[in-house]
Formats: C-alpha cells, structure tokens, sequence
C-alpha cells in the first residue's frame, strides 16, 4: 500500500516510540532511496515476515518530524540531515545504508534549462538554484562545487523545491539552476543540461542517504531494525545487479520514465563514506559542530 505525502516541517522532540504490526516507513521517492520499493514488489519484505506501509514524504526533515512523533517508525533521510539532527541532540540512527554517490555515474546533477547562457560556476552569481532541503547536502555541496570552481557561493540564493518539481520550476524560470536527482532528471533530460556534479564536490564516494530510525524505536524493536536493514541489503544487491529491471519498478511508483537506474546502493554502514559528509556540514557551518562518523550507526543485534 502506498500513500503519497508532501509534509514539512523542522524535528520536534520525539514522541515515546510505537510498535505496531505494520511497519510505517517513508521515503523521498528518489533513487537513492528506492530500495524499499523493490524490496516491497519483490516481496522480499513479506519473505521476512514483515508488513510494511510505504509513504513518500518531501525530504529527509518531513521524515524525521513524523519519526518523532511516532507516526512512522523508520525512514529515509540524507547523511547530513540525520548527523545534524543526531548534533542538536535528537536521537537518531542508521540502520542501513541507502544511495552511495560515485562520481562515475552521479545520480544527482547540477542542472540549468537546455538554453541558459549560465556556462560556469561563475554565471551562478546573483541566481537561485533549487535543492531538495535548504541547509542540506544539496546545498553545501553546491555552495563547495562553486567556490571550488570561480564563483561565489555567498552571492546565490537556494530555495526548497521537491524533485518532481524542479523541471517545471527551471522551464517557467522560477529558478536557475537545480540538483536534480534520479529519476526525475533522466525524464527531464531533454529540457535541462548538466552543468556541474557538484556531489563530487563533496568526495569521489560518499554516502548519499540511510535509512533511520530512533534510537529508543531500535532499542525496542531489534528484532524488526535488524530484519529491515537484512531485507535493505538483499534489495540493495538485486538492484545494483539488474538496474534496468529496477528502473521498471521505480517508475511504477514515481510514474517518472527512466530506462535504468544510475545509483548504487551501499550493502554496509561505513564510517569512511559518512566522514566526507561531516566534513562539509561543518565547513559550510550547517553543522553546529563535528560529530563522530560512528556515531551515526546504529548497534543492531547480529
């Protein structure tokens, strides 16, 4: 069963925790948080003996204020959101690794409209570019692909715009410029250009996104943490072994045309890939203070 909501709104403090037989989880319905939809259509959660409700949320901050007030129990959110909730004291945990960024094959892109003269990270002075949650990883990994490339990060304005937005946005020149993310950039792929990869601002591999819940939720219900992180590995290790079969499935969900997936899941929580991301929450001052990778990884029981 799926439900489609656009909540948002900045973290509460969290709610006592709820087990229920059906495990409510969300998503931003973007590649590199997909696994749950192969996972569900492949049946691999029902095969674990878990029964599971997904909802497609707006970003990683909608998703956390619904964890924290108890009305879902696991979720998918960016590295730097979640480490920048865990640093003003909230208590969240990775329970699974979500889209790893390979600057190879990036999944998320700095775009600008087919026929914009922007050409240069220079050209980006004075213009507004969309991301997916302002303060995030979009963000600070823009504001570092510009200053690292001519221009002037200070001298451009981010606005929040959600993915399956953003082409619109960019065609009636509400914005300039976007991170556009997969799979809604492959649809859009004849009306936009790739100006920049600005992840690869931020390190050549990276970990885009995770799935998380409370610490208290995970305390409480290890046996269902440890179970969804096995089904997120199994589905993470079919798609990045059948990415056109996967796209066939994301598009079902997002009704977004894509021929094959372009990210790559990770199959474990790895400190190296989370360390890049603390690094430029704290260089672009959106995180108020440096966290320990490890710290961000959940102890499930083996």
């Amino acid at each position: 069963m799926l439900f489609v909501s656009t909540n948002a709104g900045g973290f509460a403090q969290p709610a006592s925790p709820q087990t229920s037989p059906v495990l409510h989880v969300a998503t931003g319905g973007k590649e590199t948080d997909a696994e749950v939809f192969y996972a569900q259509d492949l049946g691999y959660f029902a095969k674990a003996g878990l029964k599971v409700d997904i909802t497609i949320m707006q970003n990683g901050a909608a998703i956390g204020s619904a964890i924290v007030a108890g009305s879902l129990q696991v979720g998918s959110s960016s590295t730097l959101i979640i480490a920048n909730a865990q640093a003003k004291g909230l208590p969240f945990a990775f329970i699974a690794p979500g889209g790893q960024y390979n600057d190879a094959t990036p999944s998320t892109v700095l775009v600008v409209p087919v026929n914009s003269p922007i050409a240069s990270a220079k050209d980006l002075a004075g213009k507004t570019i969309a991301v997916l949650s302002l303060r995030g990883i979009d963000q600070a990994s823009t504001e570092k692909w510009i200053d690292e490339n001519g221009g002037n990060s200070a001298a451009v304005k981010f606005v929040e715009i959600s993915p399956p937005e953003m082409p619109a946005a960019l065609a009636r020149g509400t914005v300039d410029a976007a991170q556009l993310a997969e799979p809604y950039l492959s649809a859009a792929k004849s009306d936009v250009r790739m100006l920049g990869k600005a992840y690869g601002a931020v390190a050549k591999s990276w970990l885009i996104a995770g799935w998380f819940a409370s610490t208290d939720w995970i305390a409480q219900n290890p046996a269902a943490a440890r179970k969804f992180a096995g089904v997120m590995r199994q589905s993470a290790d079919w798609a990045n072994a059948n990415p056109v079969k996967a796209a066939a499935i994301l598009s079902k969900y997002t009704q977004a045309p894509i021929d094959r997936i372009h990210t790559t899941y990770g199959r474990t929580l790895d400190p190296a890939t989370i360390a890049p991301v603390i690094d430029i929450g704290v260089q672009y001052k959106i995180l108020p203070k440096a966290i320990a990778p490890a710290d961000l990884i959940a102890k499930l029981p083996t």
